[in-house]
């Protein structure tokens, strides 16, 4: 199959006529010669391939060449002829912040981005900035000093210019009907591609057909009705932390996300379709009783998430149906717990999570839920031991407490994985204690 998709590189208008599952990183170096952008890790985890693309930092090896319709694409090369890059070239010298450079074209991008949108970064939001970048050969305590030391020249000299104009620029892209994508997903069993940040690690992104749907505009925006908060299922994890009608709990898991360049691609659609037990959207939707809006040419299904998941990288979903909306509930939902075990921050592909709903009115607990990911082949969601505290006032509720751990460390049966069954079970527990307690049960 091949595609032709139009977008604006570095400035200049292309047309790009192939596989469209091709990844962004190859037709740079392969189609176009941008050879700056480097070949790492082709998992987003190192960051040497970010580029920028409708003003976010992007790991291009996890971007599909047939979602860039309309999108304005900028790399090294194009960033090199800005005065914002000229700063940080020159900041980077002073510090000997570079040594083999194989990494710092993407730390170089990943600066910018940070820069563009924050000209005056503390410490901790530079490490967060390049929290995706894996640099092997100077540590990063040099290269966090050289962003700093350009933060202040660029400060000094007022030069607004290269970050709104010359660098940053947020564009609207082309972008197919709803109605549009629901008919060829019908016509054509196509699998659907958001973000595609979990598709392009697999390995089979060039044995599928794609039906992009990153920029339908329905799937894109975030709004609020009477009872529920509507996430569009296309919305990057970027601008569900972004957008104020975000809740605490969702923003929360969001932020924990492996880092800038994944949040700024990752669509939390794409993180429940993918059905791991490990998504962390997934998660939160599951605890906080959260509606998925289902839509195929043919007609509308509305189905609670806890409906959605039969087994292990199994859903609910028909093969001619998009995952639209995601419908969470805007009430009784502001006292949350929420922990995420993983191992590298920029990473964070969860060991084990928990999330915990307590809200408590007029002094009786109306609602107890409870969630567990990354345990067993789904989330663990059990409505029936919950129940057990519902009801009840704190000190009645403290009466039940053993009954109530009881019951969950004998459903809690973790399966094989990267760490050990017996610690994986001893984290949910300790976690399910904690919960309790915070909430003086």
């Amino acid at each position: 199959m091949s595609l032709t998709v139009c977008f604006t590189l570095n400035g200049e208008k292309i047309s790009f006529n192939g596989n469209p599952s091709a990844r962004l990183l190859d037709v740079l170096r392969f189609d176009k010669n941008l050879t700056g952008t480097k070949c790492g890790c082709k998992e987003g985890e190192c960051g040497a391939c970010a580029v920028i693309i409708n003003g976010r930092l992007v790991n291009s090896c996890l971007v599909a060449a047939g979602s860039l319709g309309g999108a304005e694409v900028i790399t090294i090369e194009g960033f090199s002829k800005t005065e914002m890059f000229s700063a940080l070239e020159e900041a980077y010298a002073s510090v000997s912040a570079v040594q083999c450079g194989f990494c710092i074209p993407g730390m170089m991008m990943a600066s910018g981005a940070l820069l563009s949108a924050n000209p005056d970064p503390s410490e901790e939001e530079i490490r967060t900035a390049i929290s995706g970048n894996l640099c092997r050969c100077t540590g990063y305590n040099a290269i966090v000093k050289a962003i700093s030391i350009a933060a202040k020249q660029i400060s000094h000299k007022n030069d607004s210019k290269s970050s709104e104009n010359e660098y940053c620029r947020v564009v609207t892209c082309e972008s197919a009907s709803l109605n549009e994508a629901l008919l060829l997903l019908k016509n054509t069993g196509s699998t659907p591609l958001s973000g595609g940040t979990d598709l392009m690690v697999s390995g089979s992104c060039d044995k599928q057909e794609y039906l992009f749907v990153n920029n339908i505009p329905e799937m894109r925006q975030i709004v609020a009705d009477d009872k529920y908060i509507r996430f569009g299922a296309a919305c990057k994890f970027t601008d569900v932390i972004e957008n104020p009608l975000t809740p605490s709990i969702l923003k929360e898991a969001c932020l924990q996300v492996a880092a800038p360049a994944i949040r700024n691609a990752g669509s939390l659609g794409g993180n429940i379709a993918n059905g791991s037990a490990k998504a962390d959207s997934a998660l939160i939707f599951m605890v906080t009783g959260s509606i998925l809006r289902l839509l195929s040419a043919d007609g509308e299904r509305l189905l609670p998430l806890s409906e959605f998941y039969p087994g292990r990288g199994k859903t609910a979903l028909a093969p001619d149906e998009l995952i639209v909306e995601i419908l969470m509930p805007r009430f009784g939902i502001d006292n949350y717990y929420y922990k995420k075990v993983g191992a590298r921050n920029a990473l964070a592909i969860a060991r084990t999570s928990f999330a915990g709903i307590m809200d408590v009115e007029a002094g009786i607990i109306k609602n107890c839920a409870v969630a567990f990911g990354a345990v067993i082949d789904v989330i663990i969601r059990l409505p029936e031991i919950d129940k057990m505290l519902i009801g009840k006032t704190i000190n009645e509720a403290k009466s039940v407490k053993e009954a109530y751990l009881a019951a969950y460390d004998e459903a809690i049966k973790p399966r094989p994985g990267r760490v050990g069954i017996e610690y994986r079970k001893d984290i949910c527990m300790n976690l399910l204690r904690d919960f309790l307690e915070s909430n003086g049960i």
